[in-house]
């Protein structure tokens, strides 16, 4: 499976991550792939999720603690792929409020991370300054639509977490 950066990606996924990006596609994104992804997770595990192949961005399966409940929690993410690891910026599709997983990563750092089958231990770093800024940057040469969520966040400074591999 080839993904593609901004610039590499075909018409149709380009349409389908502006139509995402879009208020009417991130309402139903926000409704709707998540759900679909964890089907398909359930049914073939280890295989790629349904919304990589579609858009042909990096898309991982996080498992985080619950930060109230202590139960693990499973979400895919986009992925920003990084040399020390990867990035993942809580935008929630643009809502005004962050998705439950950024709670539970500032509630446990630790938490795993399933890529292209491969399950890895990793631990959540929440960046700012300087170093927010290089994840941003690297998140916006896969996907635009992050300046829109940005936009519709109401002022809500989007999370952004560097996922480090953890050492054996």
């Amino acid at each position: 499976m080839q993904l593609r950066r901004l610039e590499q990606a075909n018409p149709v996924q380009r349409g389908l991550r502006s139509l995402v990006a879009s208020r009417p596609g991130a309402w139903v994104g926000k409704r709707v792939l998540h759900r679909v992804d964890l089907l398909a997770h359930r049914f073939l595990p280890g295989r790629t999720p349904p919304s990589q192949w579609l858009a042909a961005v990096p898309v991982g399966l996080l498992t985080t603690t619950g930060a109230r409940t202590g139960q693990p929690r499973t979400v895919p993410l986009m992925l920003v792929p990084l040399e020390d690891g990867w990035g993942v910026i809580a935008s929630h599709y643009g809502s005004r409020r962050p998705p439950a997983w950024h709670h539970n990563l500032r509630a446990h750092a630790y938490a795993s991370l399933e890529v292209d089958g491969v399950v890895h231990r990793v631990w959540a770093e929440q960046v700012r300054g300087s170093e927010r800024e290089r994840v941003r940057e690297a998140a916006l040469r896969w996907y635009a639509g992050y300046t829109a969520y940005e936009q519709r966040a109401g002022g809500r400074e989007l999370g952004v977490f560097v996922l480090h591999p953890e050492r054996d």
